[in-house]
């Protein structure tokens, strides 16, 4: 690959424009990018880069925030693999496919592409945290991305695993990982923010995702819960700044604040259903369970 024909973008993201920045960079051709917030960087061929499509989104990027471009004069492929690295999280390590597997942990291979997820990011962490604390049962990832939270719950002994998205390439992503792990969520495209879309019914819920779906989550289980219909147990919801925590916790009423977690300026929130606790079986143990069979949605290679 010719190394000199890629553009390096570094968007500097303004406060409270984040959730915008990640849907203008989903519209856009990449060819890699990463995270360190509140610092987007971003690679462009020079084709797509010269395109119109591109400088009208990139014209957009710019009122979210600071947008530097420059020609690449040294490898991207090689930054990219030094920025992502292993993680070790509640027992489980996400890691890159060129990195060696941590003996003694549970292992999950993340090959990035064009979704976010790599375990890095601190609301991916607080997740992984989060679910480490839980015994296993069946389990909803709402916007998985690469699936990193929904093959490392398999990790953890959940089952059944559903895991869904509103794109596309995410999920081809979310599929080639699923392989490459071999274990086998059950992966399907919908948006949460459609109250119309049946979602399978699951005892836990975790939303690594925007604000705006979240709340749409949250309404639909506290409707659900109200009317004594099957809801979550236990609803893990991150990805979340502080001005956004008051909407998503009236949006889940009926559900209990449990433990949560603050890293910088995210916050993960635990909601449980009241009485769950009491009607929790707790009889797995995280981290019992690897799966190496198919359970379903993607076909064995």
């Amino acid at each position: 690959m010719n190394v000199t024909s890629f553009r390096r973008c570094t968007l500097e993201v303004a406060e409270g424009r984040y959730d915008e920045a990640v849907d203008a960079l989903l519209g856009l051709g990449l060819e890699g990018w990463q995270e360190r917030l509140p610092v987007l960087t971003f690679w462009l061929s020079d084709e797509t880069y010269s395109s119109d499509a591109c400088g009208r989104a990139l014209q957009g990027l710019r009122t979210l925030g600071r947008l530097y471009c420059e020609r690449e004069v040294g490898g991207w492929e090689r930054q990219w693999r030094e920025f992502h690295h292993p993680v070790t999280t509640g027992g489980v390590t996400v890691r890159p496919p060129w990195a060696p597997p941590l003996p003694g942990t549970l292992d999950v291979i993340i090959d990035v592409g064009m979704a976010f997820g790599t375990g890095s990011h601190a609301s991916t962490r607080q997740c992984l945290a989060a679910l480490a604390t839980l015994p296993p049962s069946s389990l909803l990832d709402a916007g998985t991305g690469t699936g990193v939270l929904a093959l490392a719950a398999m990790r953890l002994g959940f089952a059944p695993v559903f895991a869904f998205d509103s794109d596309p390439d995410a999920l081809v992503i979310a599929e080639e990982n699923a392989r490459r792990n071999r274990l086998w969520p059950l992966l399907f495209g919908a948006d949460a923010t459609d109250p119309a879309i049946e979602l399978p019914h699951a005892e836990v819920v975790v939303a690594n995702i925007a604000a705006t779906p979240i709340v749409a989550l949250g309404t639909r289980y506290a409707a659900a819960l109200a009317a004594g219909q099957e809801h979550p147990r236990v609803v893990i919801a991150a990805g979340l700044i502080e001005e956004q925590l008051p909407a998503v916790l009236a949006a889940f009423g009926g559900y209990q604040r449990r433990d949560g977690s603050s890293e910088g300026e995210w916050h993960c929130l635990i909601l449980e259903a009241p009485s769950s606790r009491e009607s929790s079986s707790g009889t797995s143990q995280p981290g019992a369970s690897q799966p190496s069979e198919p359970q379903s949605g993607v076909p064995d290679p």
